[in-house]
């Protein structure tokens, strides 16, 4: 073993005395959790200038609020392609929902649209034009224009459809019975069709799943992989696909689909969760996401959907499948967790979102309509208290046993009476032993360091700081100390 491996092969001993433990940076559950532990629930970190009091700070995710109820629910889709107009579906039904000039909504009932039928990825999709709006509820679809409350299925030579997309006037469709087709309607008119207005997505064996438009041009995501058409202006059929874009990843569900920070996100057929760059895919998950992907039930087919949304200047994609949510962050380029129960254990109640004018508008998963809007200084969503939760580091000794005599955070939470919980595992996390409330170093309205002490011995620790509150971690410090074998 040469020098240098040596070193580093070698444990260090115990430090002794207070020590910083650093903070997560993401969620990495490693498949053996005495490896990495770490995990974070409604809770991300963020970035802090170099004069700042931490580089790194832990933050909360924000809470939500109820603005507006739209129908009965879930709420599946808001489009807000349009200003001004806001496009959604609620349960088997569609709305138009506009600002009424005065800080209220006017909410118009445009008719039943019913539920997908077929294939349990398929989705509902809605496209918006500059004369009407197209929503897709496979196999059917059904328009409208943005003044009448008037809602016309699309019949005649319709073929059916698995979704819409809207590009440079035209509303393109994914076909039901021949699936690596595609078609278009007339100019500024969804409900016109030429029998000839079609092509096939067949630069390789294919299935397309979903149509999107993106960056002026139309993708069609399949299984197999995707192709990207551009406007060419011919007047015979106007889109050619673009040789060079061709990508060889296929998608597991069209649920898992969306579009944000100039990339489209999918999870991949191989379990990889995918944003493509240029026409390349590029993979963004870990191997831990990927473990615990594959192991939900029905795996990269389990996925129950996709959303990206911008807040605070952060850029998110978030993907839920059984009962986890999994957020990447574009500006650490890190992967947190969202959850919507009081113990981390159930996935996100958020289906949807768009920019609505002035505010994030986030659909609600669960019956009743709701539309949310986040805001960080309430701590629960829609009333009901969440977990957040921070895994920390492993901590070890090497070969020795050490002691913990005290730990310390540095912290602030909304309010002085917020509990603040510290757990510790001395099995890589595998099972957690007792817990403590901590308790604040003064009595000022919010906390600035918390502690607790005489925690014991261990040859591996790992701690976890949790609260139903709002909070942001700035550090963590231990006082260890070696014992003697």
């Amino acid at each position: 073993m040469s020098g240098a491996a040596a070193q580093v092969q070698a444990a260090p001993p115990p430090q002794t005395g207070m020590r910083r433990i650093p903070i997560p940076l993401e969620s990495y559950q490693h498949a053996s959790l005495p490896l990495s532990a770490k995990r974070l629930v409604n809770m991300f970190a963020e970035q802090q200038p170099a004069d700042a009091r931490a580089e790194v700070a832990l933050v909360s995710a924000p809470g939500l609020i109820t603005l507006l109820s739209v129908g009965t629910g879930p709420i599946k889709v808001i489009n807000s392609d349009l200003p001004g107009y806001n496009y959604v579906v609620s349960g088997a039904q569609f709305f138009r929902v506009r600002g009424n000039g005065s800080g209220g909504w006017i909410t118009e009932y445009l008719g039943l649209i019913g539920d997908p039928v077929g294939d349990p990825t398929y989705t509902v999709t809605v496209a918006v034009g500059a004369a009407a709006a197209v929503v897709c509820v496979p196999p059917n679809a059904f328009t409208c224009d943005h003044v009448s409350t008037t809602l016309n299925q699309l019949g005649g030579t319709f073929p059916g459809a698995t979704s819409v997309a809207y590009m440079d006037g035209y509303f393109a469709f994914s076909e039901v019975v021949d699936v690596n087709r595609w078609f278009i309607s007339g100019l500024f008119d969804p409900t016109n069709f030429d029998a000839l207005d079609f092509a096939y997505s067949d630069a390789l064996p294919n299935a397309i799943i979903r149509i999107i438009g993106h960056r002026g041009e139309f993708w069609m995501m399949g299984l197999a992989g995707h192709e990207v058409w551009y406007d060419s202006g011919n007047a015979d059929f106007p889109f050619r696909r673009r040789p060079s874009a061709v990508i060889r990843k296929g998608v597991s569900s069209a649920l898992s689909i969306t579009v944000g920070d100039g990339s489209v996100w999918w999870v991949g057929l191989d379990g990889i969760i995918y944003r493509s760059n240029g026409y390349l895919p590029e993979r963004v998950s870990t191997h831990a996401v990927e473990h615990i992907l594959a192991n939900q039930p029905g795996g990269a087919n389990g996925v129950t959907n996709g959303l990206f949304y911008v807040q605070d200047g952060h850029s998110f994609y978030s993907v839920t499948f059984g009962s986890r949510t999994f957020v990447y962050d574009c500006a650490t380029k890190a992967w947190h967790e969202r959850s919507s129960s009081t113990d981390g254990a159930a996935a996100w109640r958020v289906s949807c979102a768009a920019s609505m004018p002035s505010f994030l508008a986030l659909g609600d998963s669960r019956s009743g309509g709701r539309i949310f809007a986040p805001i960080q200084n309430d701590a629960t969503e829609d009333g009901a208290a969440v977990l957040r939760s921070a895994t920390l580091p492993p901590l070890w000794a090497a070969t020795r046993r050490a002691f913990c005599a005290r730990v310390e955070l540095e912290m602030q939470t909304l309010t002085y009476t917020d509990d603040l919980t510290l757990e510790w595992s001395d099995d890589g996390g595998i099972t957690w032993g007792p817990s403590r409330t901590l308790i604040p170093t003064t009595g000022t309205a919010t906390r600035r360091r918390v502690y607790t002490t005489r925690l014991g011995s261990f040859r591996q620790r790992v701690f976890r700081v949790s609260s139903p509150a709002s909070w942001t971690l700035y550090a963590v410090d231990s006082d260890i100390s070696a014992g003697a074998s």
